[in-house]
């Protein structure tokens, strides 16, 4: 076959109804690198878990969703918050307390137990319910945020376990150790990362229902084995001192510890935290807290 009769067969190939289309080809090995990627959503909602127990048998749950209304929540903007909890306790009976009890169930005026350390407990149950709504200012190494609203905080009793038949609680008296109060619901977070070294979070809940109040903070620095870790927990694992008061019907209860923070990885968050706590009623004893979220 002569060159000319060779283009012409060529020729023939290409206009012919099976000719391969030479765009489409192209088209075809175009690197999968080069083809664009829809925009990842920003979160819009975030939930939230905190648990908190001691050794003094008492313990709290508490949930929060918070939804931005504008934009998202890596954005400056107007934020919408339902929070809800529900915990228990036991409340440690002195022999002067009791005392008080036995005179009042019994009509007695003289009996003293005194020198009686402990004759039993109280048990309880908390509960609270809350809406509010809030506004977030964030910077690129900063985050602090308000919110206000309403919430209702319950109490109630659940029993007791005294040494004694005769220390039991006068039937009238329980409704003193249970009720429902309506409040006002303010909040105040404020979440900073200076540099890749330190960081630094603290939060304020207060609501006039019995005067209950949460007030935290934690600084932290970064891991010093950062070089050690996982290659997804380098420069997210931080640790450092951890503080809070909890504030009950003019009650203190204070809480000094340590904690270990996991920044957010993706979506999630999480932190540890652990230490001395003193309880009027409870005692000493310690504590532990465990706080996690998500965003979608």
């Amino acid at each position: 076959m002569n060159c000319a009769s060779g283009v012409a067969a060529i020729c023939s190939l290409l206009t012919s109804p099976n000719a391969v289309n030479v765009s489409n080809l192209a088209e075809q090995e175009t690197p999968t690198h080069a083809i664009a990627q829809p925009l990842k959503r920003p979160p819009s909602i975030e939930f939230d878990s905190w648990s908190w127990g001691t050794t003094r048998r008492s313990w709290y749950q508490w949930f929060t969703a918070t939804a931005a209304i504008e934009s998202s929540l890596e954005a400056s903007g107007w934020r919408l918050r339902a929070t809800g909890g529900f915990g228990g306790y036991a409340a440690d009976v002195k022999g002067s307390d009791a005392e008080n009890v036995i005179a009042s169930a019994m009509e007695v005026d003289d009996i003293a137990l005194p020198h009686l350390g402990t004759v039993g407990k109280y048990y309880g149950s908390d509960g609270f319910v809350g809406a509010q709504i809030g506004y977030a200012l964030i910077d690129k190494n900063w985050e602090v945020s308000g919110f206000l609203g309403v919430g209702m905080t319950t109490e109630g009793y659940l029993g007791a376990n005294m040494s004694n038949a005769a220390l039991r609680i006068p039937p009238e008296s329980i409704s003193d150790l249970a009720g429902t109060e309506f409040g006002v619901l303010g909040s105040l977070e404020l979440r900073a990362a200076p540099n890749d070294q330190l960081m630094l979070f603290a939060s304020a809940v207060y609501t006039t229902a019995f005067g209950w109040g949460y007030f935290e903070v934690k600084p932290g620095v970064v891991f010093p084995f950062n070089d050690s870790l996982l290659v997804w927990l380098k420069g997210k694992l931080f640790f450092g001192p951890h503080a809070a008061l909890n504030t009950y019907k003019g009650e203190l209860q204070p809480m000094f510890g340590a904690h270990v923070t996991l920044m957010e990885i993706g979506p999630f968050y999480a932190s540890l935290a652990g230490g001395y706590v003193r309880d009027e009623y409870g005692g000493k004893g310690g504590y532990t807290i465990l706080e996690t979220s998500v965003r979608f």
